[in-house]
């Protein structure tokens, strides 16, 4: 089941893609989108899992001080990559995010001493070689100040603590809270602090288009979390972070050529060959 879990993640993700390339090339703003992407996902847990939500809420103080740090770390992410493709350009931001592969793969394997065969070990290491090569190649990467060196750093760390709460929850939390409630009060949390965003700069309202393409994304970005927690119990986290980051940038490179005729250099390529050797490993 863990391989299925790991598909329907991988589906829901390149769904999130497509939906937020399509936000992009019209006329929505995208962190209109994404507020109300978090909303719809925060209902949504909040419909399935009511009672545990609000148990959590008066009993689960840590828990609940853990959602909200994870919540603002998942909007914040999103506001420094953005500001990072501004600043130092797509390659170096898209590499800071992919090599934070590492951080979860690390709590795995050496806080709670998951074991792997050492077959899959190559295949972890493959995964960071095809990850390499898939980076976008684009004259726009620079440093033009030593001070914007800290947008890459910000980005490998804070998607690398993202992914790993997954990984933290599935081993330390969820006796205490099913996955809908831990979602849904990060989501919240994401939330509000967009809303306050929006608010500031006097653009809390909102198109149809925006509010089509939120609710789309909502859902998926909820199942993508929710199916990855399923896999991580069933499978080792080394490898269904592994699997995940290396299916979705593979597919997603392969859709992008097919549907948004998106170029592929010769390193690309390769890439995608390697990360497919990777996945045959994994698996």
């Amino acid at each position: 089941m863990g391989l299925i879990y790991i598909a329907l993640s991988v589906v829901c993700s390149l769904t999130i893609a497509h939906f937020i390339k399509l936000s992009n090339k019209g006329s929505a703003r995208l962190i209109n989108v994404l507020v109300i992407n978090y909303l719809v996902a925060f209902l949504i847990s909040l419909t399935i899992s009511r009672n545990e939500f609000t148990q959590c809420v008066f009993s689960e103080p840590m828990l609940l001080i853990f959602t909200i740090v994870l919540g603002t770390i998942f909007i914040a992410n999103l506001f420094i990559y953005s500001e990072s493709l501004n600043r130092i350009g797509m390659g170096i931001s898209i590499s800071a995010m992919r090599m934070s592969l590492v951080i979860p793969i690390g709590v795995s394997l050496f806080v709670y001493g998951e074991t792997i065969h050492q077959f899959k070990y190559v295949g972890i290491v493959l995964v960071f070689v095809a990850l390499y090569l898939m980076v976008p190649k684009t004259n726009s990467t620079r440093l033009k100040d030593i001070r914007d060196s800290i947008y890459p750093i910000l980005l490998f760390l804070m998607t690398g603590i993202a992914d790993a709460s997954l990984k933290v929850f599935q081993r330390e939390y969820s006796t205490h809270i099913p996955e809908y409630g831990f979602l849904g009060l990060i989501f919240f949390s994401s939330f509000i602090i967009g809303s306050v965003y929006l608010f500031t700069k006097k653009e809390l309202n909102f198109s149809k288009k925006e509010i089509f393409y939120g609710i789309i994304i909502g859902v998926a970005n909820l199942y993508s979390s929710f199916f990855l927690l399923l896999a991580l119990q069933e499978t080792e986290g080394s490898i269904v972070f592994s699997l995940t980051n290396v299916s979705n940038v593979v597919l997603g490179s392969i859709i992008g050529f097919l549907v948004w005729k998106d170029e592929l250099s010769t390193l690309q390529k390769l890439g995608i060959l390697l990360a497919t050797i990777s996945i045959l490993l994994l698996i």
